[in-house]
């Protein structure tokens, strides 16, 4: 296994004018094949060794091994929120990527969110909503593929890079459960710019102000 780069709350320690640093966390890369593709999934680990401690992303039929990146993203019972992400491909224009919120809870890390996986043609946010949450808010989008739109097209339209609609997530921490939970969802009305026209996607902005409007209290999700 190919081991990346240690990394530490020594950067937000020393923001905060404190000199030492009470977690360390290391991330493997998942095994890969002959032709690059993960065989197993990445990891991320407690401590500055061994491999007891660790997240892993759900196995199955994915192996999330490939990109894993890390980020601090708050502060959840003075220990550290982690964004972990890991992707799959299996060859072809697709892409999948799992997403993990970790903090440590009896000297194990602990995902947060539930099973949220992105396709290449997607957008996330994690927006500061101090009305809605205390704890970062994870917004999602991801598009969908209208295949019997394509075949009546005959492949003109709604081809996997093409504008699509798209789907709208909304992930929020709920102190009583300590986890995030999914509190809105719904497709977009209209359709917006794929990977064809640009090279990222553009809708979580765009969809901002309607989000908001629907996780207010009483609003139907």
């Amino acid at each position: 296994m190919k081991y990346a780069a240690q990394f530490s709350c020594v950067a937000l320690a020393l923001l905060a004018g404190v000199a030492v640093c009470r977690a360390q966390y290391r991330v493997i890369q998942g095994d890969l094949d002959a032709d690059g593709f993960p065989t197993t999934s990445a990891r991320l680990c407690l401590g500055a060794t061994g491999t007891t401690h660790c997240y892993t992303p759900p196995s199955g039929e994915y192996a999330f091994g490939l990109e894993p990146k890390t980020q601090v993203v708050a502060k959840l019972g003075g220990k550290d929120l982690i964004l972990f992400t890991a992707t799959f491909s299996g060859g072809g224009s697709g892409l999948l990527t799992n997403f993990a919120l970790l903090t440590t809870r009896n000297d194990e890390l602990v995902n947060l969110l539930p099973e949220v996986q992105l396709t290449n043609q997607s957008e996330y946010r994690l927006w500061n909503l101090p009305r809605i949450s205390g704890m970062p808010v994870l917004a999602t989008a991801d598009f969908i593929w209208d295949f019997k739109a394509m075949k009546e097209s005959n492949y003109t339209e709604e081809t996997h890079f093409s504008r699509h609609r798209y789907t709208i997530n909304v992930y929020i921490f709920d102190p009583k459960n300590g986890r995030y939970l999914q509190r809105l969802s719904y497709a977009t009305t209209k359709k917006y710019p794929g990977l064809d026209d640009g090279d990222g996607i553009r809708v979580l902005n765009a969809e901002r102000t309607v989000i908001l409007a629907r996780l207010q209290p009483g609003r139907s999700h």
